[in-house]
């Protein structure tokens, strides 16, 4: 008999599986893992008498995550015939798993406070990948020599087996701390603590700390901080180290802008339920090992007075981040404040480390009751194992999917080397010449609905798609190609004026009462320059802090109520007008009607437009498989709409990459 544990995994992705069996050989007990389609399955001998000690053991080696279900168990006679997943040795992006942790934490450890502690499932990895395969010699660590002791776990710690990124204090990455007139170095455990010590220090008594992170430079600040009060401070590093004196500070109106547009870093899970609006979904969700970014409703009067109705947050995602929360911790702080910049930003103090690193774009996840997508970004999902059958490269957003040792990776274009190929696809208007003879241009609509259908196995078959991310479009799939059915107005945010006032009859007079209303925003949307896409210009026209689509998704997530106001979407032949729009929210905004009601209206006005063409498209063409892409999705009142209006066609979205425009790359195999 077989005692058979399963545990709903929906991703192919294989951190997990295999941290389950390097657990099983230290552990020395037999049991097979095997990784499927939306789960994993552990076959143990029914009669192993350690059977309950491991299964207690996994609780505390396993990391929570993104991808975890429900788990159950039962016997059986028979092992599970079960087809698994393919897997290949890639570098994974993620937060350091439990056992790292521990390291990080105990000073007896030799990476006590070193932040690059990693093993073979988890952590940065991919931060120093330089070239395909994934091995030492092809990464960043090349230069250094493991220690003895690091070289005696490569060959029999489960867990860092053949690692390729092994290190520890002795052997690995040195830090710095560097003021107007000091410079401090990590050197051993001491250093490291004293390090983290003295930044944590530093940002909670209102310096800026501008930190080299596994994920670029971030600036880190206390937004609760009087700038005023902290002149008289001595801030050299060797007074940091001691630690600071505390005082409680306000927060003043000359730096209102950069706390706004900053993320929040929540270094203290104790302190989410104080300050944040959440559902457990998104509470685990930003737990999780894969760390994404989310935005979430403000809950407390600092966080409403700072941020307004919602806020992008974090929970600390490398061991950067781990040890600086830690540290700032025992300052009394549950969270403070970051930006992402480049090494030339100015602050007070900089961490930093003489190690080249390749930073991706961090991942914004969304989250609908038990629905989670990914919105944008590369970190979690890319590096990614695709199919493909034909010598084919796809070229979008700085990511490229190439054929490597006969399997197809999807990554960004620095890390391959030149490959031959018999055709080549590139994203139209991606600042990219290859000089293939049979290079071939795409549509971001096109690939991004392929995509969809090739996650979905329902390549071949008729569909309709709605692309909405910034311009909104209809398509229609036959089979064989993506059509624009039903393509938006173009929209050009010059001479934005003139093209409102011959709309229709009467608005000239709207253009004259908003010029008299609003002179400032007028005189602003008169000189616009760029290619704008409607949200910006809606977000100009609302006088919104963040100019964006995530502005006004942000606005519109502090409404309350139920049911909004009808916005105009279209003017003749079904198509969206986004003059008509944009004409229909000045009307409104004239008779005083609040943003964050006009900001959910807009959405819910879309999601109805989008309810009543979808139907008549599905049945003109005899289909009712519906796919939706774009990021522009990622709102709760558009979401909750569509659910309503299409819930009963199940719209299809993409799974296992983002919903917005990096899952071009994956799609145009497909074309």
């Amino acid at each position: 008999m077989y005692f058979i544990f399963e545990i709903e995994f929906s991703s192919n992705k294989n951190y997990l599986a295999n941290l389950i069996r390097a657990y099983a050989e230290q552990e020395k007990m037999e049991v097979d893992v095997i990784q499927s389609y939306e789960k994993i399955v552990m076959v143990f001998n029914e009669e192993d008498e350690r059977l309950e000690s491991f299964t207690l053991g996994l609780e505390s080696i396993l990391p929570a995550s993104l991808f975890l279900g429900k788990s159950k168990h039962y016997t059986a006679e028979e092992k599970p015939a079960l087809m698994p997943t393919k897997q290949v040795d890639l570098p994974l992006n993620i937060a350091p798993c439990p056992s790292c942790q521990k390291e990080m934490f105990d000073v007896s450890s030799r990476r006590y406070f070193y932040p690059f502690t990693s093993c073979n499932n988890c952590g940065s990895q991919h931060t120093f990948l330089t070239k395909y395969p994934y091995i030492r010699a092809n990464t960043t660590m090349k230069f250094l020599v493991p220690c003895a002791a690091c070289e005696e776990e490569r060959e029999n710690n489960a867990l860092r087996k053949d690692y390729p990124l092994i290190s520890c204090i002795e052997c690995g990455i040195g830090l710095r701390m560097v003021d107007r007139e000091t410079e401090h170095m990590a050197l051993n455990k001491g250093d490291y603590r004293k390090l983290f010590k003295a930044a944590a220090g530093a940002i909670s008594s209102g310096k800026t700390v501008l930190m080299k992170t596994m994920h670029g430079y971030r600036k880190f600040f206390n937004p609760n901080r009087d700038l005023e009060a902290i002149k008289s401070i001595d801030f050299s590093i060797n007074a940091l180290e001691t630690g600071l004196s505390k005082s409680p500070y306000t927060f003043e109106k000359q730096d209102k802008e950069s706390v706004g547009l900053s993320t929040l870093l929540m270094v203290s899970a104790g302190g989410f339920n104080e300050h944040l609006m959440m559902v457990e979904q998104e509470f685990n969700a930003l737990l999780s090992i894969e760390r994404p970014l989310l935005r979430v409703a403000t809950k407390s009067d600092a966080l409403k007075k700072l941020y307004g109705s919602s806020v992008l947050v974090k929970y600390p995602d490398d061991g950067m981040t781990m040890l600086l929360a830690g540290e700032l911790v025992k300052h009394g702080l549950e969270y403070v404040a970051y930006i992402e910049c480049d090494n030339n930003e100015e602050a007070d103090f900089l961490v930093d480390f003489d190690m080249p690193i390749t930073s991706q774009k961090d991942m914004k996840l969304f989250v609908n009751q038990d629905e989670k997508l990914f919105v944008s970004g590369e970190r979690i999902l890319y590096p990614a194992l695709v199919q493909g059958n034909k010598n084919r490269v796809s070229v979008a957003h700085d990511l490229a999917c190439v054929g490597v040792d006969g399997k197809k990776i999807i990554d960004s274009l620095e890390v391959f080397d030149s490959v031959d190929t018999d055709e080549i696809y590139v994203l139209e208007d991606e600042d990219f010449e290859s000089g293939h003879a049979n290079e071939k241009p795409f549509e971001q609509y096109q690939a991004s609905m392929m995509s969809v259908l090739a996650e979905h196995h329902k390549i071949g078959q008729k569909s309709i798609g709605v692309h909405f991310d910034g311009s909104l479009h209809f398509l229609y799939y036959n089979g064989k190609s993506v059509i624009n059915a039903v393509p938006p107005i173009p929209f050009e945010s010059d001479n934005l004026w003139e093209k409102i006032r011959t709309l229709r009859e009467g608005s000239d007079r709207l253009v004259g009462n908003y010029k008299k209303a609003y002179p400032e925003v007028w005189e602003r949307l008169d000189n616009l320059e760029g290619n704008m896409d409607i949200f910006e210009v809606t977000a100009i026209t609302l006088g919104l802090e963040d100019e964006s689509f995530e502005g006004i998704s942000a606005e519109a997530l502090s409404f309350l109520g139920k049911g909004g106001l009808q916005i105009d979407t279209r003017v003749k032949d079904n198509r969206f007008d986004n003059y008509a729009f944009l004409t229909s929210i000045m009307s409104y905004q004239l008779g005083d009607v609040e943003n964050n009601f006009m900001c959910y209206s807009i959405y819910e006005s879309f999601g109805d437009y989008i309810g009543e063409i979808v139907p008549q498209l599905c049945d003109k063409v005899g289909s009712n498989i519906v796919v939706l892409t774009g990021e522009t999705f990622a709102n709760q009142s558009l979401y909750g709409r569509i659910q309503r209006t299409l819930g009963q066609k199940n719209p299809l979205m993409s799974k296992n990459f983002p919903i917005g425009k990096e899952n071009a790359v994956h799609g145009a195999l497909y074309l």
